[in-house]
């Protein structure tokens, strides 16, 4: 069973869900200023990748997945800029 199917999409679910992405996505834009800085270590860049695709880059995905799946549509500039929340 896809996790979509768990959950009934009601306008409040849905809000929560994009809520709950644009909280990830600032995080993901701060650690993405951080693996990006070259003053950062290059090895210390490399141990907080995999932190960064587990904890932010799929639960970013699993969200989009989440509200595609409902029929709500996002485009690439809410995804890089955030969901707007109706």
């Amino acid at each position: 069973m896809k996790l979509s199917e768990m959950v009934e999409p009601t306008q409040d679910v849905i809000a929560e869900t994009k809520r709950a992405y644009n909280r990830i996505l600032k995080r993901q834009q701060e650690a993405a200023k951080y693996l990006d800085d070259a003053n950062v270590p290059v090895i210390e860049r490399e141990r907080h990748a995999l932190a960064f695709r587990i904890e932010i880059l799929d639960p970013m995905n699993s969200y989009l997945e989440v509200l595609k799946d409902w029929g709500v549509l996002v485009t690439d500039d809410e995804i890089l800029g955030g969901l707007r929340i109706e």
